[in-house]
């Protein structure tokens, strides 16, 4: 939690939050997966890992989690996370075609600050996350405002929104399905 707020303090606009995310945001965030089925998980904006520790915790032995986060500090933070079915990524989210084939996710859980990301490069994030998922796959996104829900909907056109009060900030969680 103190590394998470030091680099808050630092940066703001790229964590999004001075606080992580409650694990009752965390909960909301995954409440739709059914983790019995083998699955290629992908985090972007994994911080310390708050949700990451999660997955890893509900995943099956056969699923992966790759994580991404471009934050040094947070990053090494992140690095504690050890299993074998987890691939850590310090760099860019844009960079997600280039280690994975299109259609070849199921899910991609984001914990970006969408809110706080140029148009281009949110467009280009969004763009990069609808060709990897599989058809029938999620783009799962939470934010603490519905700025973006209609951007969103350009890429997945059915999206449920879900909301948790109990996060500090209260956020919005979206389940972003792909079509088939």
């Amino acid at each position: 939690m103190k590394a998470f707020l030091n680099e808050a303090l630092k940066n703001m606009r790229q964590t999004g939050s001075l606080v992580e995310s409650s694990v009752y945001l965390v909960d909301k965030m995954i409440e739709g997966i059914d983790f019995n089925q083998n699955l290629r998980i992908v985090e972007l904006g994994a911080g310390t890992g708050i949700i990451t520790k999660r997955l890893v915790k509900e995943m099956n032995e056969d699923s992966t989690l790759a994580a991404y986060e471009i934050n040094n500090d947070l990053f090494s933070k992140l690095q504690e996370n050890e299993d074998k079915r987890l691939t850590l990524f310090n760099e860019d989210v844009t960079t997600i075609e280039q280690h994975f084939a299109v259609n070849a996710v199921d899910y991609v859980i984001s914990g970006l600050p969408l809110a706080n990301i140029e148009a281009e490069k949110k467009t280009s994030i969004l763009h990069a996350c609808h060709k990897v998922i599989r058809p029938g796959g999620f783009y799962i996104q939470f934010q603490y405002s519905r700025k973006d829900l209609s951007l969103l909907k350009e890429f997945f056109p059915k999206v449920d929104a879900r909301f948790t009060l109990l996060n500090l900030p209260p956020a919005f969680v979206y389940y972003a399905q792909k079509e088939d």
